[in-house]
């Protein structure tokens, strides 16, 4: 049997100008993101560099990257109870765009 492969939640946050904060989101989702034991790879604050090479990415986006340890801890933290009670605090301030992951071999 295989080992589970790394599940990625890939989100680009389009933040308009003038958005709302999204602190209160990321005091309460880390810790439910780490519980299960998501590590934050790429974090996209207000300062992140960005270099944009090709296609369409909106103005004013960030990405941020957590790799989890499989696509079931990550499927659970995200439809659990706990996290399912805080996404308004994301989503009633900035478009939601999150994408999901599973690490592969080429």
């Amino acid at each position: 049997m295989s080992e589970p492969k790394a599940a990625y939640l890939v989100a680009s946050s389009f933040m308009p100008k003038d958005h709302g904060s999204i602190d209160a989101y990321g005091e309460k989702a880390v810790p439910l993101f780490e519980a299960a034991g998501g590590e934050c790879i790429i974090f996209g604050g207000p300062d992140q560099p960005f270099e944009h090479l090709e296609g369409v990415w909106n103005t004013n986006a960030q990405l941020t990257l957590f790799r989890f340890p499989n696509m079931e801890a990550l499927m659970t933290l995200w439809n659990s109870p706990e996290y399912q009670a805080i996404k308004h605090l994301r989503t009633d301030v900035i478009p939601p765009n999150f994408t999901i992951a599973v690490e592969s071999s080429i």
